[in-house]
């Protein structure tokens, strides 16, 4: 009788204990990056948001083509993780390419992606061996209804991910894409994330809803969160730390391009609405996709409309003084 009673109350309390953890699990995160200077800021806000407010476990980092050649965007992930200490963080090499056609990377922040320093990093952690679309797909059922994915490049892993594995989004807690812009007379070109794979993110967001998928374009990020560079040199970029000083080491090739003097950066803003959702001042929902053929492919196409007729839920304004005081207190940290 006792012993029957105290196999009773043990299965109760792995039953709490397994309740519990799932209750208060903190959520897995992902991010697929092109590894330019503004990945860096963004991987490292992550990072830092895990270790200091209990964030997000970053589980992995996936890589692509976009900001530079693939080739150097995992070598800049592993001196990224170097450097905030991270060396536990697996990194995956995913598409070298876009799935049609690849345009040239822009070499917005250095021919390396990370401001060209010349620098000669030893005791990089290894990169993983698997693919990083089977990983995605792993991690999908490994983590279901747990995982978050952010991509801050282009979006072919996801959309080839998404192709393997129709089941794929459905396991997310959600998907984040920095990408594409709201489009309108102050932005009427293509964005860059969103026009270097048209192909990949028309994939996506025909195969999104607006439960599992946010956009946030690049067009609200230059409206909303629209800095001085002087803000981001001597401000958030005289904070004594190694963390900082390495980011304004690869921030350096795009601070000495004109952009009106100002530092509008969307990685980083797309990460922050991940680890801190009330960043957000306003969200719409949209039918949402991307010309893919002519002289305006890669532009996108927004019709605004009732939650029902959307495909996408769509960040369309941030709280730019609460952004700034986030990224200063995050590196504060650091």
């Amino acid at each position: 009788m006792y012993r029957d009673l105290i196999c009773l109350l043990l299965f109760a309390s792995i039953g709490l204990c397994v309740a519990t953890e799932s209750l208060n699990g903190r959520l897995k995160l992902v991010i697929d990056n092109d590894a330019g200077g503004d990945d860096a800021v963004a991987i490292f806000e992550a990072l830092l948001y895990e270790k200091h407010y209990n964030g997000p476990k970053l589980v992995a980092l996936t890589t692509g083509n976009g900001n530079t050649f693939e080739d150097n965007v995992f070598i800049n992930n592993q001196k990224v993780l170097k450097v905030a200490g991270r060396q536990d963080v697996p990194i995956y090499r995913g598409s070298k390419s876009s799935l049609v056609y690849t345009l040239p990377t822009n070499a917005y922040y250095g021919i390396d992606g990370l401001g060209d320093t010349g620098e000669n990093v030893t005791d990089l952690a290894p990169v993983q061996k698997e693919n990083a679309i089977l990983r995605l797909i792993e991690l999908s059922q490994i983590y279901e209804g747990e995982l978050v994915i952010v991509t801050i490049g282009t979006l072919t892993n996801v959309a080839l991910a998404m192709k393997m594995d129709p089941e794929f989004l459905n396991r997310l807690s959600h998907l984040y894409v920095a990408a594409g812009h709201i489009h309108s007379d102050l932005h009427p070109l293509p964005e860059f994330n969103a026009k270097m794979d048209p192909e990949a993110y028309h994939i996506v967001v025909n195969n999104a809803t607006p439960d599992k998928v946010t956009v946030v374009p690049f067009s609200q990020t230059q409206i909303f969160l629209n800095f001085t560079k002087s803000w981001r040199q001597e401000t958030l970029g005289g904070i004594d730390s190694d963390i900082v000083r390495a980011m304004n080491k690869y921030e350096q090739v795009a601070m000495r391009r004109p952009r009106g003097g100002r530092w509008q950066s969307l990685d980083p803003s797309a990460v922050a609405v991940v680890l801190k959702p009330e960043l957000v001042k306003e969200y719409k929902y949209s039918q949402n996709d991307i010309i893919l053929c002519g002289n305006e492919r890669g532009i996108n196409t927004n019709t605004f409309v009732e939650k029902e007729k959307a495909n996408v839920r769509m960040v369309y304004s941030f709280k730019d003084v609460e952004y700034q005081q986030f990224l200063l207190d995050l590196f504060g940290h650091s």
